[in-house]
């Protein structure tokens, strides 16, 4: 594997995991009758209630933390009021937008696809001018809130550290930051079901992609794992292949958020065959040294968690022969 595996593990050592405490909401909960939620998890009565009002407890958060974009600044971006809530999708590109115009020679907006409803799927990619980049993305699943804000707050604090000359994964790669996919199961998890996991066309966009391993039980249309139709049915996903295609001699590595589970998993999800050609070992390398900077979390092949077909990083795995894993963040829920 090219030495992109060293560079993901410094970039998790520095900056992607931060997150994981920083937003922690609340620690617990008091004790009460246990009941199912729409995900399927049993919760107490006072958990379901708090994460149901979790979008008017943002909005609450958003009205006690607003007026941060006059405040921004080069060097503090990690410490803005931005990142003491969870943010709405304008919110988000209005911090980002920002900090591409307060550093246009490192930052710059590009569009990589479309969503079910006509929207822009946003990348920002910072650039000290290398030939070879790592690529970052996060809410493949709109209810994983944390995750994305896990990409914004790792972007504002790279930046940060750019000002404050300290070293950072930029120093040898350019970095391609996606902090949300699904930009309308995102619209939706904020307006009316807190826990919507699939896009807007109900599809689960990270089951979308080509498997050479075919699935003996595939999900109906009402399953949260549902498909598609096909590989590459959904806009979102045919997009970003395409643009991952044009790419494909410059990313060297790739990695996807989610939450939650406190997990670091690798190839593959779709077969509990080894990879070979060394590979396994490789990722067993990487990995143990990330659950060295990381502590909590457990590293282990994507089908110890469950078998799951048509998985991103298995894709990117397997077409474009760089290193792809899977962070679980740790926690106790999406939020």
């Amino acid at each position: 594997m090219p030495t992109a595996f060293h560079h993901i593990i410094q970039f998790a050592m520095k900056h992607a995991f931060e997150v994981a405490t920083y937003f922690t909401l609340v620690s617990s909960f008091v004790a009460g009758q246990s009941l199912h939620s729409s995900d399927g998890r049993a919760r107490t009565f006072e958990e379901e209630t708090f994460i149901r009002n979790d979008a008017d407890t943002n909005r609450a958060c958003h009205k006690q933390n607003d007026n941060y974009i006059p405040s921004l600044k080069a060097g503090q971006y990690a410490t803005s009021a931005f990142h003491n809530c969870y943010r709405t999708i304008d919110q988000i590109y209005e911090f980002t937008d920002t900090l591409v115009k307060q550093n246009p020679t490192l930052l710059s907006k590009f569009a990589i696809s479309k969503t079910y409803k006509g929207a822009t799927i946003y990348g920002f990619k910072l650039t000290k001018g290398h030939s070879q980049s790592l690529y970052f993305q996060a809410q493949l699943h709109a209810r994983e809130w944390v995750a994305g804000s896990s990409i914004l707050f790792s972007l504002a604090s790279i930046l940060d550290d750019i000002t404050n000359n300290e070293p950072t994964a930029a120093d040898e790669y350019d970095l391609y930051f996606v902090p949300i996919v699904n930009i309308d199961g995102l619209e939706i998890s904020w307006s009316r079901n807190r826990y919507q996991r699939k896009s807007a066309n109900e599809v689960d966009l990270n089951r979308n992609w080509p498997t050479p391993i075919k699935n003996p039980n595939p999900p109906s249309k009402n399953s949260e794992m549902y498909p598609g139709t096909k590989p590459f049915s959904e806009p979102e996903t045919e997009g970003m292949n395409a643009w991952m295609e044009s790419k494909r001699d410059e990313i060297q590595g790739y990695l996807d958020i989610h939450t939650y589970g406190g997990l670091i998993l690798y190839a593959y999800g779709d077969t509990k065959q080894p990879i070979g050609d060394g590979f396994d070992e490789k990722y067993k390398v990487l990995c143990r040294g990330l659950q060295s900077v990381m502590g909590a979390y457990k590293p282990e092949p994507a089908y110890e968690l469950y078998l799951a077909y048509g998985t991103f990083p298995d894709y990117a795995f397997r077409e474009f022969k760089k290193p792809a894993l899977t962070i679980e963040i740790v926690g106790n829920d999406f939020a």
